[in-house]
């Protein structure tokens, strides 16, 4: 497999209970084992790219919109550029992995989309 990377820009990090609960996973189940893998990937093993660009790329590059398209390809639209966190995932694996049939990528995209619109307001 390619390695091949998912950009998720989200405004709050869900905690791994909250991440699994809003998926109608029970915390000691199988499904739960493997969704906190999911967790994992997207939330604790990812890179944040805002993180990476204010700590060493900010003198080299006008901008972040900047230093995304032109150090990583990226090209987001003006409201993702605004969310707090810009994640990049790398090789999405396991039951996330674009290359099967029944993996289900869509569906913890779109949960956590439900988290960001649930947690708008609270800052």
């Amino acid at each position: 497999m390619n390695e091949e990377y998912l950009v998720l820009p989200v405004n709050h990090i869900p905690g791994v209970v909250e991440f699994l609960s809003a998926l109608g996973v029970k915390p000691a189940g199988f499904g739960a084992q493997l969704l906190t893998n999911v967790y994992e990937q997207f939330f604790i093993h990812s890179t944040d790219l805002r993180d990476l660009y204010e700590r060493y790329y900010c003198v080299e590059y006008k901008n972040f919109q900047r230093y995304l398209e032109l150090a990583h390809e990226i090209y987001l639209n003006p409201e993702d550029l605004e969310k707090r966190y810009i994640l990049n995932i790398k090789s999405p694996g396991g039951v996330v992995d674009p290359a099967y049939d029944n993996n289900i990528l869509d569906a913890v995209i779109e949960c956590i989309k439900k988290l960001e619109g649930s947690d708008e307001g609270k800052d």
